[in-house]
């Protein structure tokens, strides 16, 4: 008997949620149907935030939490859902949730104030792991082979600011020292992006991060919004260490 088309939509996010990432073509294999039409269900799960794309691989996007009756298991947004409403209306400024996805930046979620900046980072786009508070962040705590790889690349130039493998070599200790990072201009001209890194259980899970206009963050205000942004890392950090956010979804390469 033929799917429907309502149920072979829900088998699609199905199987993805249950393998974490699949293929176009594998999908389109196991449901015994055109690779076209398994690309229409999929650029429409996409853009309604239903999976994100990377590497030709689709992944569970927000809307598709992994939560069932027995394991109450929750994404990793709905997790961080309300330290990234409070730091927004704390700053002000627009806030930025990434995780390390193989080799690049994924940006999970993006919350903005009514007076929202023009960002070239918005939920479901990746970036380059070297350029960017939001993506160096997770580049220092990375594995080595990681970090090598991506110092070893051809790095994209967005901006003049943008770091090139020497920059990169004195930034990624510096963080790793700090417990955050602040850049300024690397990705998007005239913005600045203060980020930490998120741990559980000693991994570094992701980054939360807040960037607004140089304008606005500069002298004791940027001190202030580096402060803040350390300190929400830090309470979803132990969120996550707990009983509730201990099985929290999240792709398991940002490990």
């Amino acid at each position: 008997m033929s799917l429907t088309s309502l149920s072979r939509g829900l088998a699609i996010l199905t199987m993805i949620a249950d393998n974490g990432r699949m293929r176009v073509d594998e999908i389109a294999s196991v449901l015994d149907i055109p690779a076209s039409s398994a690309y229409r269900y999929i650029k429409l799960f996409r853009e309604t935030d239903y999976l994100y794309e990377l590497g030709g691989y689709y992944y569970p996007g927000v809307r598709v939490s992994s939560r069932d009756e027995q394991s109450e298991k929750q994404h990793l947004v709905e997790v961080a859902a309300p330290v990234l409403n409070r730091l927004c209306a704390q700053t002000g400024e627009t806030v930025i949730l990434t995780v390390r996805v193989q080799m690049a930046a994924l940006c999970l979620e993006r919350l903005s104030p009514r007076r929202a900046d023009a960002l070239s980072f918005y939920r479901g786009s990746v970036r380059p792991l070297h350029a960017g508070a939001s993506a160096t962040t997770l580049l220092a705590y990375a594995p080595a082979d990681v970090v090598a790889t991506v110092e070893q690349s051809s790095m994209r130039k967005f901006t003049a600011m943008t770091p090139d493998a020497d920059r990169l070599k004195v930034l990624l200790p510096a963080i790793r020292s700090n417990g955050f990072s602040v850049s300024e201009g690397e990705v998007d001209p005239f913005m600045v992006a203060v980020a930490a890194p998120v741990f559980r259980h000693g991994h570094c899970i992701c980054a939360l991060s807040v960037a607004g206009r140089q304008q606005r963050l500069n002298g004791q205000r940027l001190d202030d919004v580096v402060d803040l942004v350390c300190k929400a890392a830090a309470e979803l950090g132990s969120e996550l260490g707990s009983a509730a956010g201990s099985t929290a979804w999240m792709t398991e390469e940002g490990w």
